[in-house]
């Protein structure tokens, strides 16, 4: 505890940072008193609460400008179920604009590290983005099939189930919004540590519009993209829009010469409008997206190169991807209450093959080889709201949420090691079944998910100033899976279920000091559904494991100073978060499966600041994370890198073990199961991973004016900081920072509004920064990096029409 006790110099920061929020309130008011005392503005006062809200004492009276210049607008989110001002919700959000994300292209979840506070997106084993928000998400990647994520993420209104989905580019996108903390009331499953609204464009009434670009760049980039909007009479109104990605590869394998990192990938979109009256609209829309190409590459911490951007692995990569989202969403306005529906369904296939081991035969001693991993699944989603009109005492939305999702998993994963002959790239039908030799792992499983959930949340208006907001949510969650799994010496079947109910919740009290300045203080609940491990004859591994929970404290302010040309946003937290889901090894080879780590402790503070010249010149921007987590409770469990050294460095060779693990020993002995167990740690005092204690960005920009256009430069510096890959925190598990510099210049000819140009560079200084490090807890337990892309110089042509 005594890492834990030191940082709570951060929320003492917090205290401070409102306390000195109230101070320039009281001053900035009086000088603008004294500035205009000559005019005819009115002015009203009122005491300052922020320091009695949160220190129980009192700052002092604030005067404000009741006129102001507005330098910057309001930005509607639509996180509360309602459009709102984000500077007037009470929780802690960021919105991106396309065109925010456009200047850095940031076209992938991963491009959003650190340029949100906290929030990490790491890419691991090649096919999964985990999404973290305060250092809380997923701790289990290979096993999206069995396991929620920790982030629940929405496209449209639409809950999207597996996250091998979030390998797509974004596309047609308007904005998105990022909600930080437990989302228990209105969100529900997966949203322990937060929830990302992903929103895109739709069709509009009586506007023709037609709009693309093209970018072309280093590593032979290529892309395309394309709308058009299209009424049809005054009730109709189509939108079409499509996406052609493609790119050559970052890295290359020296021993095959396969490029890998590459993108070859093409998405198309169709929406219609149908909007008979003012208080009526329904959008149908359908997505699709396939991708084909080589993966990510995932380098061997071993591996003979030293280039980050050359690796030796003697197994061929393919993956492919293929997603289909349909959705009806419709909003219908009443005389007393509006309704709200969203009707979604997501299929999706997913293949892919890659080297296990991340190596060669030479440098690990054996093979581990994926020649196939798959996964369908279809899912079917609904959600149905009931929402007050505006202006009311008291504001309310109530709602209902169900889920049916069914999926398959096929997995076959050879080995060898007794000669340097590569296992074969095809298999038999009956692989799973035939103890095919070569063999190490195969599973075909059948998965069925339900969820159901009934929430509520509402918001009374105690005084024009102060308000007070509640929900809660009942949750019902099922899970079931057939498994057959089998290798060259065993087959077995397991048939597992799990059903459990979790009531989540939020409360919330915010005060407006101001027209522009308020405060807020909330307590929720969030939850990640438990579940079954699909693996039979494990010794401590547990056939179920249990919920998420995270009860979470937050205090926040929100503020525009100097008549709105600067908005600084704090939010300080602190999280009791139990039974945190990671995989664990198991002293019998091949069973490993997920567990629960008691309890973390996390807190922080996070700053978001922009400033707008009263012009809207000079753009500069930027945000801070602070944050550290420790596991609060004595729990031992077993590292997989001490159990690899303990029964050998190649498991499925049956050699190299010491003692009495030694060859088939690992496979059937007391005694090596004992000694396994002998290496177990305690993980008490231990930070969660993908969880940096720094992180942020800042970036600025201005707008030049002369005869030929608008010249607008744009510079913005990301910076990641330490983090760890694993809950063991070894040295092997540490994740060095790094600092990317991003540049660009945008010119918009004056002769001509219709067209831009842009030149983009990012990576500017070529940071050989990691993104993610994955320990692999099955097979060869290798370790290996993916990095983050390469410096690339981009030029861009949009059109407007």
């Amino acid at each position: 505890m005594d890492a834990l006790n030191d940082s709570i110099r951060l929320p003492a920061a917090a205290l401070e940072f409102f306390l000195w929020v109230s101070r320039i309130q009281t001053t900035q008011g009086i000088k603008v008193a004294n500035s205009i005392s000559r005019t005819k503005v009115s002015l009203r006062m009122r005491p300052s609460l922020s320091a009695l809200f949160i220190a129980s004492s009192i700052a002092g009276p604030s005067l404000v400008c009741a006129t102001d210049a507005k330098a910057q607008s309001e930005i509607v989110v639509t996180a509360e179920r309602r459009s709102v001002d984000i500077q007037k919700a009470p929780i802690a959000i960021t919105s991106l604009s396309a065109e925010s994300l456009d200047k850095s292209f940031a076209n992938t979840i991963t491009s959003l590290n650190s340029t949100v506070p906290g929030l990490q997106a790491t890419k691991t084993a090649g096919f999964e983005n985990l999404v973290t928000i305060r250092g809380i998400g997923s701790g289990t990647p290979e096993n999206s099939f069995t396991t929620s994520p920790g982030v629940s993420v929405f496209i449209d209104g639409v809950y999207i189930a597996n996250t091998i989905s979030l390998d797509q580019s974004f596309f047609d996108l308007k904005s998105i919004e990022v909600l930080r903390g437990p989302q228990g009331d209105l969100y529900g499953q997966s949203s322990i540590g937060g929830a990302m609204n992903i929103n895109t464009n739709q069709p509009v009434l009586e506007k023709f519009q037609a709009l693309g670009d093209f970018t072309i760049g280093t590593y032979s980039l290529l892309r395309e993209r394309a709308a058009v909007n299209v009424p049809i009479g005054d009730k109709w109104a189509v939108r079409l829009s499509g996406q052609k990605f493609d790119q050559d590869g970052f890295t290359k394998n020296n021993f095959n010469g396969q490029e890998l990192d590459d993108v070859n990938e093409g998405s198309l979109k169709g929406a219609v409008l149908f909007q008979p009256t003012d208080s009526f609209k329904a959008i149908l829309t359908g997505n699709y997206y396939t991708a084909n190409q080589n993966g990510d590459a995932q380098k061997n911490v071993i591996g003979p190169a030293t280039d980050p951007r050359r690796l030796n692995q003697d197994y061929w990569q393919e993956f492919q991807l293929e997603t289909k989202l349909v959705n009806l969403n419709i909003k219908w306005q009443l005389p007393d209450f509006s309704i709200r529906s969203v009707t979604g369904f997501e299929g999706l296939s997913h293949s892919q093959m890659n080297d296990s081991d991340r190596s060669t035969f030479a440098t690990v001693g054996g093979y581990d080889h994926i020649a196939a991993w798959k996964t369908n699944t279809d899912t079917y989603t609904q959600e149905i709201n009931l929402i007050s009109n505006p202006g009311g005492k008291f504001d309310w939305v109530l709602g209902a949420f169900g889920l049916f999702s069914e999926s398959n998993q096929f997995v076959v994963e050879y080995g060898g090691g007794f000669t340097n002959t590569p296992p074969p790239r095809t298999y038999p039908d009956d692989v799973v079944t035939a103890f095919t030799p070569g063999l190490n792992y195969g599973n075909n499983t059948d998965g069925l998910r339900r969820s159901y959930a009934l929430f509520g949340q509402g918001a009374y208006h105690v005084t024009d100033d102060f308000r007070i907001t509640a929900g809660g949510r009942w949750n019902q969650d099922y899970f079931k899976a057939d498994s057959l799994t089998g290798s060259a010496f065993s087959l077995g079947r397991t048939v597992l279920s799990y059903q459990e109910d979790n009531p989540t919740w939020r409360l919330v009290g915010e005060y407006d000091l101001t027209a522009d300045n308020n405060i807020y203080a909330s307590v929720s609940r969030g939850y990640k559904p438990g579940g079954v491990n699909g693996t039979f004859g494990q010794l401590i591994i547990p056939a179920e494991f249990e919920a998420e929970t995270n009860d979470a404290f937050e205090i926040g302010s929100k503020n525009w100073f100097f008549d709105r040309t600067l908005r600084v946003n704090v939010a300080a937290f602190y999280y009791k978060h139990k039974n945190f889901q990671f995989i664990e090894t198991d002293p019998i080879p091949f069973v490993s499966g997920i567990n629960n780590v008691p309890e973390i402790e996390d807190i922080g503070l996070e700053i978001e600041a922009q400033y707008v010249s009263p012009d809207k010149k000079l753009v500069i921007g930027g945000n801070l994370t602070l944050q550290h987590g420790e596991v609060t409770e004595s729990f031992f469990t077993l590292n997989s890198q001490l159990v690899q050294a303990l029964e050998g460095t190649a498991i499925q060779s049956f050699g190299n073990g010491v003692g009495p693990c030694a060859f088939f020993a690992s496979y059937g002995s007391p005694a090596c199961w004992a000694a396994v167990l002998a290496t177990a740690q305690d993980v008490k005092g231990n930070s969660p991973p993908a969880a940096p204690e720094v992180s942020g960005s800042i970036n600025a920009s201005y707008r030049f004016d002369s005869a030929l256009g608008s010249f607008i430069p744009r510079v913005e510096v990301v910076y990641r900081g330490v983090q760890s890959a694993r809950i063991f925190n070894t040295a092997a598990d540490k994740v060095d920072a790094y600092t990317v510099v991003n540049a660009g210049l945008e010119f918009l000819p004056s002769s001509n509004e219709k067209f831009r140009f842009k030149v983009t560079g990012t990576n500017l200084f070529d940071e050989d920064g990691v993104n993610s490090r994955f320990i692999d807890p099955y097979g060869t337990f290798q370790t290996s990096d993916q990095y983050i892309p390469p410096r690339q110089i981009l030029a861009t042509v949009a059109f407007k029409y």
